[in-house]
């Protein structure tokens, strides 16, 4: 029979590798730097249409290769209503590698979009 002591140090020992487990499943894609641009088209009363773009850049700080990276944007006007939600895709990225990304949202009230939300996953 194991010693009191010793079956402690054990579980212990578990969940250390438990936690750091899963700490190690992050994605690894961290975002970089990020900027909303909005612009409004002319055109006939049917058709006017208008673009929110965020541009930016994120990176693969992890020591092993990313795959299905996406960085997700959801676009807000002034009021915190929701207006569209838009995403761009790499299917690779090397550890360090810096993607440039650009997410654009082309719709009829893009041009209301004053805020956003944004974030990356990988696996």
């Amino acid at each position: 029979m194991l010693n009191k002591d010793y079956r402690r140090l054990i579980w212990v020992v578990i969940l250390l590798a438990v936690i750091s487990g899963g700490c190690s499943r992050s994605s690894g894609l961290q975002i970089v730097s990020h900027d909303l641009t909005v612009r409004q088209f002319t055109g006939d009363l049917n058709s006017i249409k208008s673009m929110a773009v965020v541009t930016g850049s994120a990176k693969n700080s992890s020591s092993a290769p990313l795959s299905d990276c996406n960085i997700n944007v959801r676009y807000f006007d002034a009021d915190k209503n929701l207006i569209g939600v838009s995403s761009a895709y790499k299917q690779f990225m090397e550890p360090g590698e810096v993607w440039s990304f650009t997410v654009q949202l082309t719709a009829p009230d893009a041009w209301k979009a004053r805020s956003y939300e944004i974030s990356g996953t990988s696996r």
